[in-house]
């Protein structure tokens, strides 16, 4: 793995600019990647084999619906059959419809919660990082800097193009192709100042 500088352009002109300035300065060609990253949420709509193929949560929502449904249909027999005297033989029917559609629904909800999440007053003590701020949408320009002076010259390079957020990480770039960048990881912003 490689150091890595990446700064984030607006728009696809001046992320090409980025590029030819790079490539100016003397980095290889082959070291400068150049891609769209798109917004929070929407990475699975160019799948990479970084982004998850589906909501953790909903990994068992099928058992729990499955479960509910047999609870909230007995429950919902149980009252049919109370109010039969009044709402005539339908209502046990009836009952049991509705308690199996309301039981499906609570049971699946219930098996959709994140388990790895805390709850109650565990999730109020947990601090919150304010530090994760998570990557932003549009063209990245990226290129491999081995070196503190190579990183510098990169740095610059980008801000002088306009970049809007630069970045430092560490990766592998070959044949312009940034492989192992995971849209999903939190930027490590470089200050204005370095």
């Amino acid at each position: 793995m490689n150091t890595i500088i990446a700064g984030r352009f607006d728009a696809q002109a001046r992320a090409e600019a980025a590029a030819l300035a790079l490539e100016a300065k003397g980095f290889p060609r082959d070291q400068i990647a150049t891609f769209f990253v798109n917004p929070p949420g929407q990475h699975d709509t160019q799948a990479t084999r970084l982004d998850p193929e589906s909501s953790a949560g909903a990994h068992h929502a099928g058992a729990g619906a499955a479960s509910g449904a047999l609870g909230g249909t007995g429950i919902g027999t149980v009252v049919g059959l109370a109010t039969m005297p009044v709402l005539g033989p339908v209502s046990a029917l009836a009952g049991a419809a509705i308690g199996g559609y309301v039981g499906s629904l609570v049971g699946a909800l219930e098996k959709m919660g994140d388990g790895d999440r805390p709850t109650g007053e565990a999730a109020q003590s947990q601090p919150v990082d304010d530090e994760a701020i998570p990557r932003k949408s549009g063209m990245l320009v990226a290129v491999g800097a081995a070196s503190a002076s190579e990183q510098e010259r990169a740095i610059s390079v980008l801000r002088e193009q306009g970049a809007a957020d630069v970045e430092r990480s560490q990766g592998s770039i070959a044949g312009s192709q940034w492989n192992d960048f995971d849209p999903l990881s939190t930027p490590a912003l470089v200050s204005s100042e370095a």
